[in-house]
């Protein structure tokens, strides 16, 4: 899918593509459990903010992340670095993993989300405050910010709807009251413009 090439180029401005992530995968699917402490170590914001994107809610979203993990953890042998990044991966995994919990009948019964999502210093469970990293992942996020108010707004709404939303373009569609045509027209055409204004901010 098109969103998730987006995602991998936002990616880039926090890691990057390591021939490092590549080889911590190596060791999780030879059974090394310090490699998957280290993947946790890397992603764990950058994967907490996306999921608390989705569920709305701080607890919800470190239990995803946990599940994430196992998940890595389980389907190492999976992953192949010929079909894609370790970060892209990850990220199909988050994302799924979020979707699935916000549609879940257990998850439509919890109260309204304590936590939100517009909290720029939201810190994991036993985390301790790092400046530094707060500092990247908000220039991360507002640089995300800026390349969607870039783009025209029809295109912006199904984009942000997909994305925190979890919905297909057929529920898009029919949720703005428009031709799925014109849901898989304004979403091709706002991720190609997200692309390259992504590029163009990275480089």
């Amino acid at each position: 899918m098109i969103i998730f090439s987006l995602l991998a180029t936002i990616g880039k401005v926090m890691h990057g593509d390591s021939d490092d992530e590549i080889e911590l995968m190596k060791r999780i699917q030879a059974g090394h459990e310090d490699a998957l402490e280290e993947l946790y170590e890397l992603y764990k914001r950058l994967l907490f903010g996306m999921i608390l994107s989705i569920v709305k809610k701080k607890e919800v979203a470190e239990d995803v992340l946990q599940e994430v993990f196992i998940t890595v953890w389980d389907k190492a042998g999976s992953f192949d670095k010929d079909r894609g990044n370790v970060y892209s991966w990850i990220l199909t995994l988050a994302r799924n993993k979020a979707i699935d919990r916000i549609r879940s009948k257990s998850y439509k019964s919890q109260e309204k989300a304590s936590v939100s999502i517009h909290d720029p210093f939201f810190t994991l469970e036993g985390d301790k405050f790092d400046p530094l990293e707060t500092t990247i992942f908000s220039n991360r996020a507002e640089l995300v910010k800026r390349a969607l108010q870039e783009i025209p707004e029809a295109q912006r709404r199904v984009i942000h709807i997909a994305y925190y939303r979890g919905l297909t373009q057929s529920e898009i569609a029919n949720h703005l009251d428009i031709p799925l045509g014109t849901v898989k027209t304004r979403t091709r055409q706002g991720m190609i413009k997200l692309q390259r204004i992504l590029g163009d901010y990275i480089n």
